[in-house]
């Protein structure tokens, strides 16, 4: 569904002439329309992590021992899953942050230098501390604010339609449902229903696009033996060590 086909399913729902083009129309019901996909869009994007707005290679910073800062992608809306960093230095731990300037300031006034690194997003960089070692590589996801592709499905650099057949990394009946509500109330119309309609939707689509870490808390582990230990003991007395 592109974006001429979402306008006109607004128009034909509040009983407009069905636009034959939307962007560069001079109708302002038109314009007051793709005004109205264009806010319902842009709060999608804000309220949920949607799947396909997540980007799908990992982004990475490598340290030098040297530079604590480094710039995030200008298209980042969030970072997704979870906000987690990955080291290549300590795969299984989870890097601390993102962390506020008072426990940035209470890590640097330690004598000593805790690893893995903590981290702060701060001035559009990320800012790590201690710094990364050299050879250090910490990779990480994003979600995206670019919402809007082209009609080839390539996102644009700023989430705005710029073509009538452009088409939508989230839902083109949510836009609808949000893009009739908001022109409605811009008409002075009533648009409690429209409204409604718009949020229980959302729910529902949000909730089967859920991305969260899915915690097993049914499984029960019974150790018979009291003296069990989950792990290896390496005796270093022996002599062959």
């Amino acid at each position: 569904m592109s974006l001429l086909s979402v306008v006109q399913g607004i128009a034909r729902r509040t009983n407009y002439p069905q636009p034959s083009t939307v962007i560069g129309n001079t109708d302002p019901n038109v314009a007051l329309m793709l005004d109205a996909v264009q806010d319902t869009g842009d709060e999608l994007v804000e309220r949920w992590g949607w799947q396909a707005l997540k980007v799908q290679t990992p982004v990475y910073f490598t340290g030098d021992g040297a530079t604590a800062t480094f710039s995030i992608p200008a298209t980042l809306e969030t970072f997704q899953p979870s906000g987690t960093f990955v080291s290549s230095l300590y795969p299984t731990w989870r890097m601390p942050g993102p962390i506020n300037e008072e426990d940035l300031l209470n890590l640097k006034n330690l004598a000593v230098s805790l690893y893995p690194s903590s981290w702060r997003v701060v001035g559009g960089t990320v800012e790590f501390y201690p710094v990364l070692q050299s050879g250090e590589i910490v990779k990480y996801v994003f979600a995206q604010n670019t919402w809007v592709t082209n009609s080839s499905g390539t996102p644009y650099s700023t989430p705005a339609p710029q073509a009538d057949s452009d088409l939508f990394l989230v839902s083109e009946r949510l836009l609808r449902f949000g893009g009739l509500w908001r022109f409605k109330m811009a008409k002075g119309l009533q648009y409690a229903e429209q409204m409604e309609d718009y949020e229980q939707a959302f729910q529902r689509q949000a909730g089967q696009e859920s991305t969260t870490r899915v915690k097993d808390t049914s499984r029960t582990i019974v150790l018979n033996d009291a003296d069990f230990f989950p792990g290896v003991i390496t005796d270093l007395t022996d002599p062959s060590f």
